[in-house]
Formats: structure tokens, sequence, C-alpha cells
């Protein structure tokens, strides 16, 4: 895949926005059993964690495209999805497409359906005078 970089930067972001959104949810029953100074503290920070991450989470994901359709395959939008796009029942499918791309280093986009791969190798580029490895002859 030609451009990897932003689907890396936003598959991490994503995780990250998860990881304090599973803090947040963990820090509030402590708080409710045992309210000290310090876990109040740890709340608030959690929480400041996770409303950071969310905002650049949901920038950063608007920003990926598609290398072949343009769309923002990592962001919902209300435009028609292809009939062959994938999605895990219950999440939408810019949320499944995260998803994949955390686990599986692939996805789908929603929009033209082409499968992507992040692992796969860049083919080196030929010049466009090169034919069956024969330099053309200008004469």
């Amino acid at each position: 895949m030609p451009f990897r970089a932003p689907f890396v930067w936003a598959q991490i972001v994503v995780f990250l926005n998860w990881l304090s959104g599973v803090a947040v949810l963990t820090c509030i029953p402590i708080l409710l059993m045992e309210p000290t100074p310090r876990s109040t503290k740890i709340l608030i920070g959690s929480v400041a964690a996770y409303a950071i991450t969310t905002l650049i989470s949901f920038l950063n994901r608007r920003k990926v495209l598609c290398p072949l359709c343009k769309g923002t395959p990592l962001a919902g939008s209300r435009a028609h999805v292809h009939p062959k796009a994938t999605r895990i029942f219950p999440l939408d499918h810019a949320t499944s497409a995260v998803f994949s791309l955390i686990f599986t280093q692939t996805f789908r986009c929603m929009y033209c359906a082409s499968r992507f791969d992040l692992l796969k190798p860049r083919l080196p580029q030929q010049s466009p005078v090169e034919t069956d490895g024969q330099p053309e002859s200008h004469s």
C-alpha cells in the first residue's frame, strides 16, 4: 500500500482512545467503592486522556483517505456503502474497519469495497520508457 503511514497513526491513536475509555470505565467503580483523593485524581486524569485522545482520533480518522475512491473508510458518514463492504454486527462499518486494521492489518473500504493490506510490500515503480526490461530506442 503506497500511503500506509496515515493508517498506522490512525490505528495507534484509536487504540489509545479505546484504552483510555477502558481506564475511565475502570476508575468509575473504584471511585464509587472507595472515594479517596488519589482515585479522584486518577479518574480526572483518565477522563482528560479520553477527551484528548477522542478529539485527536476523530480528526485523524477524518484525515485518512482510501487510496482508490478517496472516501474516509475509518470515519462513518451518511454516504451509501458498497454492498460488499464488511461489518461486524453491532458496530458500524467504520469501527469494523478500524478493528480489522488493528488486528489483521487489512481493511475493506466501505465505499468502494476494495481490500487493502498494510503489510503487503510496495511494488517498485518502473519507468514508463522501459517495456519488457528493454529500454526503448529512439531512432
